[in-house]
């Protein structure tokens, strides 16, 4: 870290909040300033480079300093930087977009909504989720299933929807009508000698018992990511979202396919989705 006071580490901890981060920590050791990216490689201000397994936070599909990407971009800049959709507003990038999203979906979607993040994304579909029970006239339906281990965002609602201890501790969450039922990790919570359908079954069997508990009529839908990321890297195990989705559709309860990490080829197929023979109600 470079002591200097106008040093860029310096700056960032006098005038910036990370997130995900110890801030007391923070404060001594400072930040790695990444200053530039080249396919799997960035390249931090030091001139060290590292291979960004991560895909920068899941979010650099095809690799960073990607020309055509660039070109792209600088094209549209000098266009149209930036315009809204509220009251009936469009644009053509908008458009061809949403086109090319609806046609790519695994299952027949009516219409793509654009938002800034995974959270805000998760937050937009659980509250599209309560105005559809409203609007059926089912104001009980507004319990949401998500699973224990799961990730899905950090603002209010979805980091209740996120099963992680440490993404709830000291901030008041989860919120109402948040449930949390078991993670698929076969290796880590199986019983002796179960199989991965048997331990597959247990767990579809465990969900219905939750929605039973609580009433079918109050719960209106059911999120999970195709394979759980932040949790673990967790790949399901044998028959678990066909058995999964079988309780769900006995009860007339929405999936939620939070695909914000799974999709756009990172499976081997386009979506996650379509790896795992889930059909989506709503994708993230």
């Amino acid at each position: 870290m470079d002591p200097r006071p106008n040093s860029p580490e310096a700056r960032d901890i006098s005038y910036h909040m990370h997130g995900y981060t110890n801030a007391r920590k923070h404060q001594e050791t400072g930040p790695l300033v990444i200053e530039k990216g080249d396919g799997v490689y960035v390249e931090d201000i030091a001139g060290n480079r590292y291979i960004e397994a991560m895909a920068g936070l899941w979010s650099v599909a095809v690799g960073f300093s990607e020309k055509r990407l660039v070109e792209a971009a600088t094209r549209q800049m000098s266009k149209l930087p930036f315009y809204h959709d509220f009251g009936s507003k469009a644009h053509s990038p908008l458009i061809d977009l949403a086109e090319k999203l609806v046609q790519m979906a695994p299952v027949p979607m009516s219409k793509a909504y654009f938002t800034n993040s995974g959270s805000e994304a998760n937050d937009t579909a659980i509250k599209m989720i309560w105005y559809r029970s409203n609007a059926l006239g089912q104001p009980a339906r507004k319990k949401i299933i998500s699973r224990k281990r799961g990730y899905h965002g950090v603002t209010i609602a979805s980091a209740s929807l996120t099963g992680l201890p440490n993404n709830h501790l000291s901030f008041d969450l989860p919120i109402a009508n948040i449930l949390h039922t078991s993670t698929p990790h076969h290796w880590r919570d199986a019983e002796p000698g179960e199989s991965e359908e048997q331990f597959s079954a247990r767990l579809a069997d465990e969900l219905e018992k939750l929605i039973l508990a609580e009433g079918p009529e109050t719960i209106a839908a059911f999120i999970g990511e195709p394979i759980m990321g932040a949790g673990g890297v967790v790949v399901p195990p044998a028959g678990y979202w066909q058995k999964i989705q079988a309780v769900l559709s006995k009860h007339g309860i929405l999936l939620v396919a939070d695909e914000v990490i799974c999709g756009f080829g990172r499976t081997g197929e386009m979506f996650g989705s379509q790896a795992f023979g889930i059909k989506p109600d709503i994708m993230v």
